[in-house]
């Protein structure tokens, strides 16, 4: 058959097409994120063993590891972001 015909808007705005199945794929995941978060609530990190003192003879030494720090870095960030998301869905 013929070509397909593009929008004006695509035209005159030189709009890259939308892939509908990528749009639908991202929007089910956020949706389902927040239904998950919910009905069960946030699901925090916890560390799973604490580092015990090793002499560090290669590499650099003057570098520390915060692994704990980290996690709960992440488990206000991420709590945050649910809740963000949960409140945009809310609007009327």
């Amino acid at each position: 058959m013929g070509k397909r015909r593009k929008n004006p808007l695509q035209l005159a705005f030189n709009i890259m097409p939308i892939d509908a199945a990528a749009t639908s794929a991202a929007v089910e995941k956020r949706l389902e994120e927040v239904r998950q978060y919910r009905q069960i609530g946030f699901v925090r990190r916890e560390a799973a063993m604490i580092p015990a003192y090793s002499p560090r003879y290669h590499g650099a030494t003057n570098q520390i590891s915060k692994p704990t720090e980290n996690i709960a870095t992440w488990n206000i960030d991420k709590e945050a972001e649910l809740k963000a998301k949960d409140r945009l869905l809310e609007r009327p």
